[in-house]
This record gives structure tokens, C-alpha cells and sequence, in this order.
């Protein structure tokens, strides 16, 4: 999901409120080609990790989807294209994708931050990595970053400030208060390099130029949520319904005031525009609803929604009590929506704290319209 925790601060609080992206790579969104070889396997290290840092990044949930799709393939056929339209970190992507899971990944983000890092790292890979070695990571120039406006929306240099205050910012926060690693005085056993590994960060870079180079990364859209999986149905109508799948992993709902809301206020850098409504909305609840309503309702393929573990995600009739897809009669009619069963996970989880090198416990939900006799269950997902 898009990073847009918040954290206390000073003088770190502005941000720019005037980034933009286009709206796909080229200048319309792609269709598919032929298919490349998949890249050679990533080290043991890199586990297909992602070069952006999310606080609760939910690394343990990765091979649980990836294990989810393989099974539903047995019975769908292989899946074709895995949308992930709160792309954020893409570790689920990068995943399915590298192993060969799914035969190629669609990314979106509605933070142009995160659009245009992932844009110009899979069309402009070359660029972005010798930027990156060139850009001196010191105080002065995370101070530049903040302040720093593109002054276009296909800006390149968005890509390399996504970069550069992901890896050098408090959990990777990219809008907000948070400071610097290390405070502005430097002082602390962790300096603002710490998490900037430039050798690591280009293996991470290559996979994902050799993803997109091979078709398999099929493209990255700035978009919210519901543009991504309505355009999705539009652009690729020959892999509907069975032959699409969506993995989303919105917003916390027990959190998202606290953890978003903020981050979207004027002096937290987006001011009064499209995002800070958009997550304004979040943070009091009612773009949940919206989601549920419309994956419950309208969607034409298949979904996974990974969520924290609230008890009204599964008690409330507007979000996901249903056992069933509800579209009405006009949609099934018109679009062809199903009325597939809707399943639900209980999954066990260990959550990084953020420089500590400690881990806790947590539960995430897994629902999803893939059929249930594939969905894999036991300890670690349990049915619910």
C-alpha cells in the first residue's frame, strides 16, 4: 500500500504538494506483446524485495499469495496478469512476476511519488540507477528532496526523490513530518545512509528493467483503486473473468485515521487536492465502504484483499459479512459480473519494528473470490 504515515516533526514538514505522473508508461496503456525469458533468479539475499522501505511492509504475506495464486491456477488455468493497484512497495508483484507465478504484472499507485518511481524504474532503468550513484546522500540533499517540485508531470527526477526520501526518511515515509535517519543532528548509531546501499539498490533496479524489458512487469499506472480495476476490464477485456486477478492491500481500518489522515493535512504537503481528499476519506472510513462495495459488487474477475484483522470487516453487511458477490441484474446482464463466493483466511504474520530489530505478532485477514477449494489452509491460514 502507498506509505502515507505520518510522524511528528519541525522543520521537516513541508512537503510538495504539486507532483504529478502520467498516467501509464507510454502514451496509452499497453497491450501485450510476446513474452521474454524470465530474468535470471535474484540472489538468496534480495528475495525479491522491492527498493522502497514500508513501514509494516507485510513481508510474510508474499509467498502466502504467491503460494494462493499457484493453487487457483490448478483449477482457472494459469492466470495471466495479477493487478496490484495499491502497488506501494510491489512485493507481491515482484514475486509472482520473478518466479514465473503469473505471466505478467500490472502496477498502479494513486501517490505520483510512488507512480513515477516505479514508471521510470521499469522504462528507464539505465538512468535511474546511474542518477542514484550519483546523487550524494548527506543531509543537505534530503533537504533538496523535500523541497523539490518537478516542473512537469514526466519529470524523471520524480523517480530519483521517490528514491531518495524512501530510503533516507523515518520507516520510508515519503509525505508528512517524519525527519530524516539520524535527526538532523546526525547523532544517532543510525546515520541517513544506513538504509542506502547503492550496490543492493541497483540488483533491485535491474530486476525490475529485466521485468518490463520481458513484457513481464505489463505496465504502471497512476491511478486510484477504482480507475485501476475498471481501465484493467477495459484495456484487457480477452482475460475476463478468469484470467485476471487483483491482489489490493488498502489502508488499515482500525489506523487509518491516525495513520493517514495526517499525512494528508495542509502542512503535511498535499494541501486541498485529489489525494488529500482521497485519503481524507480513508481516515474517516468512508473510502472502505466505497471498496467494498465495489468489489462485493461490480469487479468482472477475480480479487485478493489482504486487510489488519478489525472485527467489522466481517460483522458489517457493508463491507465484507456477504459470503457471496451481490452485482445486480443490469451488471451481470451487461458486464458479465459473477456471483462467485467470497472466502475468508485468518493468517498469522510477523511484523518488523522499524530499527529494532524485533518482530510482533499480528493477524491479517485474506479474502478473496479465488476458488475456495484451492485457497490453501492450515496454521499460519486458518478459515474464518
Amino acid at each position: 500500500m502507498s506509505d502515507v504515515r505520518a510522524a511528528q516533526g519541525g522543520r521537516s514538514a513541508r512537503l510538495v504538494g504539486a507532483t504529478a505522473a502520467p498516467p501509464c508508461i507510454a502514451e496509452t496503456p499497453q497491450r501485450f506483446g510476446e513474452l521474454g525469458p524470465l530474468p535470471g533468479k535474484p540472489g538468496r539475499d534480495m528475495r525479491y524485495q522491492s527498493p522502497l522501505r514500508y513501514p509494516g511492509a507485510k513481508s510474510g504475506l508474499v509467498p502466502l499469495i504467491a503460494e494462493t495464486v499457484t493453487a487457483a491456477s490448478q483449477s482457472l488455468g494459469r492466470l495471466r496478469l495479477l493487478v496490484e493497484p495499491f502497488a506501494g512497495g510491489a512485493s507481491t508483484s515482484l514475486r509472482v512476476a520473478s518466479a514465473g507465478i503469473v505471466e505478467r504484472v500490472l502496477l498502479a499507485d494513486a501517490d505520483p511519488l510512488v507512480a513515477r518511481f516505479w514508471q521510470v524504474a521499469a522504462s528507464e532503468t539505465d538512468w535511474l540507477i546511474g542518477r542514484m550513484w550519483d546523487e550524494p546522500v548527506t543531509l543537505d540533499r534530503w533537504d533538496y528532496w523535500r523541497a523539490w517540485i518537478p516542473k512537469r508531470d514526466n519529470d524523471r527526477e520524480t523517480a530519483v526523490k521517490c528514491l531518495f526520501l524512501n530510503r533516507t526518511t523515518f520507516s520510508g515515509i515519503l509525505h508528512g513530518r517524519a525527519g530524516p535517519i539520524g535527526g538532523r543532528a546526525q547523532s544517532s548509531e543510525y546515520k541517513i545512509d544506513c538504509r542506502f546501499n547503492k550496490s543492493a539498490l541497483e540488483q533491485r533496479l535491474r530486476l525490475i528493467g529485466d521485468l518490463y524489458t520481458a513484457g513481464r512487469i505489463a505496465d504502471v499506472w497512476c491511478k486510484d483503486w477504482q480507475a485501476t480495476l475498471a481501465d484493467v476490464a477495459e484495456w484487457y477485456p480477452q482475460l475476463l473473468p478468469n484470467k485476471v486477478v487483483a491482489y489490493l492491500d488498502p489502508p488499515y481500518l482500525e489506523k487509518s485515521a491516525k495513520l493517514y489522515g495526517r499525512s494528508f493535512d495542509p502542512h503535511g504537503g498535499y494541501g486541498k487536492n485529489a489525494a488529500a481528499s482521497s485519503m481524507s476519506a480513508w481516515g474517516r472510513g468512508r473510502e472502505h465502504y466505497r471498496l467494498a462495495e465495489y468489489l462485493r459488487r461490480k469487479v468482472q474477475y477475480r480479487w485478493i484483499l489482504s486487510y489488519d484483522n478489525h472485527p467489522s470487516l466481517l460483522c458489517d453487511p457493508a463491507l465484507y459479512a456477504s459470503r457471496r458477490m451481490t452485482p445486480s441484474r443490469d451488471d451481470k446482464a451487461s458486464f458479465g459480473v459473477k456471483e462467485w463466493s467470497i472466502n475468508r483466511r485468518l493468517v498469522n504474520l510477523n511484523y518488523s519494528v522499524s530499527g529494532s530489530g524485533k518482530y510482533h505478532k499480528a493477524e491479517e485477514l485474506l479474502i478473496t473470490t479465488l476458488p475456495a477449494s484451492r485457497i490453501p489452509q492450515g496454521p499460519r491460514m486458518r478459515p474464518v
